[in-house]
């Protein structure tokens, strides 16, 4: 048997795939995907070398891909060599969509209920090593640049024991008012069916089961060979700043003929009469219990190991029912073989867990249905972290340091899941001159690749005359819209000095214009400097129209606020209509 252990590293992948070609509108039904620019297909095919993370242990291996939206690209079972995603010699764009084309292929992460307008795009992405044999190697992956004001931070991770993938969602809303929101997850699997609980291709002898674990998922969408399962039926409202966290296990299965039932432990086939288990972890010590159509209840001890199908003769026997019970004689499956019956949604039951040979009665789902309404109910939160956000902010643009501090910790305290609170409130220490280090490790703990900690890692350093840019910031390169969303939030708290600063120092990193009228604006808001504002603003023209457009609150207001300063700068007109449509 090989000695459990979990690893992840980067690697790279050779892909055929259709190229795309981006556009500028030139009708406004075009720009529904603003501020990305629309795709069109083009008949133009190439090799292309993706850099890769692989998540690995004895029995599965994650490929993902942080340059395409960072999705699960392949799931590979090695306990039978069988890849469990619908796989493609080349990743062909289907036509539709938001920005009307599309990749369909692997797992990816949803935030309305829809493919992310970035999701051909690069998100950031960071490593997590296994510290010993027993624990997880993971990977982080991040996106603040979505066209919207949500982020996320997603964990995916492999453990040492078994062959499942787990995935850890911190869906947020940066902004300072409600965004449309449906977090989900889609796989593509190509033809198969779906019973609500695993998927299973006949065709292919693959399937996989997905199970909730801290959050009820309300919508399932089947269809066209992806599969796409939802926080809820349809979009909600996520108030300001607040975030909703979930967690879902993938649970491969390959090597059998078909799947009777599975749950989160294990999936049972009876094929040939013969039964068939097999195992996501190793459980030593099972009892399995079949009722037969004579009424009969038979038992017997199993030992489960994952790389191993557990086979048993029926040798005549006619089940009607199965009850997997764990060591600790706690169910871990249960199957019906007239209904098809899996795990959690088993009902009318005729197994219990009783004596051996007792007449088994129903059981019932109520406890944990009432658990799951309760978790419904605890999507919803008041306004008072909001409040007491935005004073605080108001606080720390005036210099009144302790005020907001006292208003950050009662945000706190209705929101404490909040990275930018926390991340706001060690700034408004810093500037007090007192030590902010538990306020930013709680930050680096919900959101490690949120941009606004990198920036803060450098604001707290000496100003330095080095033209050259802070290798700190290097990293950022890779997706620079994050520079400029560390500027708004800046501004947003009313910090120009803090936020001029930056500036001058992204522009070292990525001379985008928008950082240019950044600047200009905090020229013009604060120092009413209007001679070196139009210098940046001139600069700016330099450039032509291109991504990545305005579209936050902040940018908003200093392209109107720059446009009636400098009227006939050409490109601010051109943005102005980008805004007003």
């Amino acid at each position: 048997m090989p000695q459990p252990s979990s690893e992840a590293f980067e690697d790279g992948l050779d892909l055929q795939i259709g190229l795309l070609e981006a556009y500028l509108p030139q009708d406004r039904m075009e720009w529904a995907c603003y501020p990305f620019l629309p795709l069109k297909g083009t008949s133009q095919q190439e090799f292309r070398t993706f850099r890769t993370i692989v998540l690995e242990n004895p029995y599965l291996r994650a490929t993902l891909l942080p340059g395409l939206g960072g999705r699960i690209i392949s799931l590979f079972d090695k306990r039978t060599g069988a890849e469990i995603l619908s796989k493609k010699s080349m990743l062909e764009p289907q036509n539709g969509g938001r920005r009307g084309a599309y990749v369909r292929e692997g797992v990816q992460l949803l935030l309305d209920g829809q493919e992310r307008l970035n999701s051909l795009g690069n998100v950031a992405s960071q490593i997590e090593h296994a510290q010993d044999e027993e624990s997880d190697s993971a990977v982080w992956l991040a996106e603040t640049f979505s066209g919207t004001g949500l982020s996320f931070h997603l964990r995916v991770s492999l453990p040492s024991e078994a062959a499942e993938l787990r995935l850890e969602a911190r869906i947020f809303n940066r902004w300072l008012r409600p965004q449309p929101y449906n977090g989900a997850v889609s796989i593509h699997l190509g033809d198969g069916e779906f019973d609500g609980t695993a998927f299973f291709s006949q065709a292919r002898g693959i399937g996989i089961g997905l199970f909730s674990e801290s959050q009820p998922f309300d919508g399932v969408c089947f269809g066209a060979g992806s599969l796409t399962i939802a926080r809820f039926p349809g979009l909600k409202q996520l108030a300001p700043r607040q975030v909703d966290s979930w967690a879902i296990r993938l649970v491969p299965f390959s090597g059998l003929d078909g799947i009777l039932g599975a749950s989160r432990d294990a999936a049972l086939s009876i094929v040939d009469g013969k039964l068939q288990v097999q195992a996501t972890r190793q459980q030593l010590g099972c009892k399995l219990l079949m009722l037969t159509e004579e009424d009969q209840t038979l038992e017997a001890i199993v030992d489960l190991y994952p790389e191993h199908l557990l086979e048993i003769p029926l040798e005549g026997l006619r089940p009607i029912e199965f009850v997997l019970l764990d060591p600790a004689k706690k169910e871990i499956l249960r199957v019906g073989t007239r209904t098809g019956s899996h795990g959690d949604f088993a009902s009318n039951s005729r197994l219990h867990e009783a004596e051996p040979g007792a007449r088994l009665i129903s059981s019932t789902l109520t406890t944990r249905s009432d658990s799951a309404d309760l978790m419904r109910a605890t999507f919803d939160v008041s306004k008072r972290h909001l409040a007491f956000t935005i004073l605080g902010m108001k606080g720390l643009a005036e210099g009144r340091h302790s005020d907001a501090a006292a208003s950050f910790e009662q945000a706190l305290n209705f929101n404490a899941e909040d990275p930018l609170l926390w991340w706001v409130k060690a700034l408004d220490a810093r500037l007090a001159d007192e030590d902010n280090q538990a306020e930013l490790l709680n930050a680096h703990y919900l959101a490690p690749l949120e941009p606004a900690l990198r920036a803060e890692s450098f604001l707290c350093q000496p100003i330095s005359l080095d033209p050259d840019p802070n290798p700190l910031l290097v990293s950022l390169e890779e997706n620079p819209e994050e520079f400029i969303e560390v500027a708004c939030l800046l501004i947003e708290a009313g910090l120009f000095d803090q936020a001029s600063r930056w500036l001058d120092e992204a522009i070292r990193h990525r001379d985008l214009p928008m950082l240019r009228y950044l600047t200009a604006y905090c020229l013009v808001a604060k120092t009413r400097l209007n001679a070196e504002a139009s210098e940046q603003v001139r600069i700016a023209a330099k450039s032509p129209i291109a991504p990545p457009f305005p579209f936050r609150d902040v940018e908003r207001t200093a392209i109107f606020a720059l446009h009636a300063a400098f009227p006939d700068d050409k490109n601010l007109g051109t943005l102005i209509e980008f805004l007003r449509d």
